[in-house]
């Protein structure tokens, strides 16, 4: 089998010694136990994993789309950080290699879906607990609580923001030299974020704020990186009040903060007011952007076409694409809850065998535990290195005893909480309720989370009149319905219940 290694280190972990050709050795003598063939090292220097856009590491993208094009057969890692810092990303790229028959290592977490039982978990890993970890990240948010109580923000700082050594939001004063049109400018966020303010009380637009912070030579921060700034990242600013001295508590709502305003109240509200005018004139635009458990999925089995959903005065209603256009259609439009219902019949055709729930819960404690390890060790090297830093400044005489003593106390409390975090049992025995009875999970879904969990299940889903014919799952999960054969039109075989599953035929 053809083995590729992916091996990272960031620009901070070059100069903490962190070894490239470790992982390297690590790779070369797996390969040697499992008579595998080395085919490709992917090495990626300089680039962190912090980040939900894998444009940021080319390296690992060309990783990745050599695997789908079948360059290799599985993806070694020397740890599960190396991949990505990030569950979500983690989740989603597995879903591609597992749909591809891509093995995949993490060496030191011993994490191993080499074998084709383990393509089977890794795909499973992506399809399906995206959905889950939606309930599951709860969890995660208690550290983000606690940080608002204390008045600190959460996330990366918005434009113009820059952190103090105390890690307290400040205006951001730093210059930076930019070269525009064979000219030198020195520029600095703070003041594009007051130019923004300021044009907006004069009653500019988003778009037209937008253009003049580009046309300064300003870019956006933050995780997206430095971009020319939009109407939408412009909104974004104006709106928040984080900029007067406010920060959000979690729940749609805001705290004060510990930091100090960086644009006057009076200033704030005159930009909120000029907006809102704005809005008001254009409040004839609708906008119907609701996503509806059907939503993308539904195709007509007399003329093949997608059907959309339809809110008009009144419920939302599935409408046939071809019988809008003008094709011979005879499929007449139905409320949307009358299909939802009925789908509950494939869902419950939907099971998962005891050892594969078993195992898909270890695999999730194992893959959230190398998380959470990962992020307690990096947290515990920053806190050590912040009490280094605190002790050499009083020994210097740059801080008085008293705050000395103040800061070493702080950290030192922090250092003594860092502990890992078991998941919650009752968590995960949801999780394993959902797998024994995934109609549990729909009934328990919004309308977002329920076309999430029915686009992961199947692929097409077949309207007849006022039924559903039948669907067509994702490759990936038709072992786990329990089905016969139905064909439809001229679309081929698809599936539908067997009839022990659901006695009572839809309506």
């Amino acid at each position: 089998m053809r083995a590729a290694l992916y091996a990272r280190v960031s620009t901070e972990e070059q100069t903490e010694g962190y070894s490239i050709d470790a992982q390297k050795r690590a790779f070369q003598r797996l390969c040697e136990e499992r008579e595998w063939i080395p085919q490709y090292e992917y090495i990626e220097a300089g680039k962190s994993a912090h980040t939900d856009d894998i444009r940021k590491r080319p390296v690992f993208k060309q990783a990745i789309d050599d695997a789908l094009s079948g360059q290799y057969e599985v993806l070694v890692v020397h740890k599960i950080d190396r991949f990505s810092r990030k569950l979500k990303i983690t989740l989603e790229y597995f879903e591609k290699l597992g749909k591809n028959g891509i093995g995949f290592v993490s060496i030191e977490n011993n994490i191993d879906y080499s074998t084709p039982e383990g393509k089977l978990m890794l795909m499973m890993q992506g399809g399906l607990a995206e959905f889950y970890s939606e309930n599951l990240s709860r969890e995660t948010k208690k550290g983000w609580d606690e940080r608002r109580k204390q008045g600190l923000y959460c996330g990366a700082l918005p434009f113009g923001a820059m952190k103090d050594e105390d890690g307290i939001p400040v205006p951001d004063m730093e210059t930076r030299q930019i070269g525009t049109n064979g000219s030198t400018m020195t520029l600095c966020n703070y003041e594009g974020l007051k130019m923004a303010f300021d044009l907006a009380t004069q009653g500019k637009s988003d778009r037209e704020v937008a253009i003049a912070l580009n046309s300064a030579g300003y870019r956006t921060t933050g995780t997206h990186g430095s971009r020319p700034f939009s109407k939408d990242t412009v909104k974004g600013i104006l709106s928040n009040k984080f900029f007067v001295g406010y920060i959000p508590d979690g729940n749609g709502g805001w705290l004060e903060a510990k930091h100090q305003p960086f644009i006057t109240s009076e200033v704030f509200e005159e930009v909120q007011m000029m907006r809102a005018k704005r809005a008001s004139a254009q409040s004839h635009i609708r906008s119907d952007a609701k996503v509806y458990p059907l939503s993308g999925l539904t195709r007509c089995t007399e003329c093949g076409s997608t059907l959309r959903v339809y809110k008009g005065r009144g419920q939302p209603r599935l409408v046939c694409n071809g019988r809008i256009q003008g094709k011979e259609c005879g499929q007449s439009s139905t409320f949307v809850d009358i299909y939802e219902e009925q789908l509950m019949a494939y869902l419950k055709a939907f099971h998962i065998p005891d050892d594969y729930q078993s195992r898909l819960l270890d695999a999730h404690r194992k893959l959230e535990a190398a998380y959470t390890e990962g992020d307690i060790e990096k947290k515990k090297l920053m806190l050590e290195n912040r009490l280094k830093r605190v002790t050499e400044l009083y020994e210097w005489g740059h801080k008085n005893k008293e705050k000395y003593l103040t800061d070493y106390s702080a950290i030192q409390s922090e250092l003594k909480q860092l502990s890992p975090e078991k998941p919650a049992e009752d968590i995960l025995n949801r999780l394993a309720q959902f797998l024994t009875n995934i109609t549990v999970a729909w009934d328990q879904a919004t309308s977002e989370q329920k076309n999430k969990l029915a686009s992961a299940l199947f692929e097409v889903i077949w309207i007849e009149g006022k039924k559903v014919k039948a669907v067509t799952p994702r490759d990936e999960f038709k072992p786990f319905f329990d089905i016969q054969y139905e064909g439809v039109s001229q679309n081929g075989l698809q599936w539908r219940p067997r009839w022990d599953s659901n006695p009572r035929s839809p309506a």
